[in-house]
């Protein structure tokens, strides 16, 4: 399950101890990574660095990395090749959007970090629900 892979993700840094700040996953990265694992996406690590400037909205607090992550990995699993409407994607693009803002209020990281961090898990917790329903979106489609 999604949720798995993204719990892995959220954790894995705190098995470095001291210098866990440098083997984090930002939200965008999490989502992304998570989905390759679940769903064999063939992602490269080249490749995963172009969602990195996604994390924490932009590194702007704009919208929410979990959100972008996701967006992402949709895009690798149902964008068509041209010539196409991308009518699929543009649906479960849609849909994504907005169970993400029904679940969380906003797509914004600074409504989303305000309303939902945790103290101490930080947005470990919204990448992890996140995944719960990025899942549930795909599971609809199918």
């Amino acid at each position: 399950m999604l949720k798995e892979h993204a719990e892995k993700y959220v954790n894995s840094e705190f098995l470095h101890g001291e210098e866990h700040s440098l083997y984090h996953y930002n939200c965008a990265e999490t989502l992304l990574n998570s989905c390759n694992d679940e769903f064999e996406l063939g992602i490269d690590q080249k490749a995963m660095k172009m969602i990195v400037p996604f994390g924490g909205g932009f590194y702007s607090e704009r919208a929410c990395g979990v959100l972008t992550g996701g967006l992402a990995a949709l895009g690798v699993m149902y964008a068509e090749d041209r010539p196409t409407d991308n009518k699929k994607v543009k649906e479960i693009s849609q849909k994504w959007v907005k169970a993400f803002e029904e679940e969380f209020g906003s797509i914004n990281c600074d409504y989303i970090k305000k309303h939902h961090r945790h103290e101490t898990k930080k947005c470990g917790p919204v990448m992890i629900r996140g995944a719960e329903l990025l899942q549930k979106v795909i599971e609809e489609e199918l």
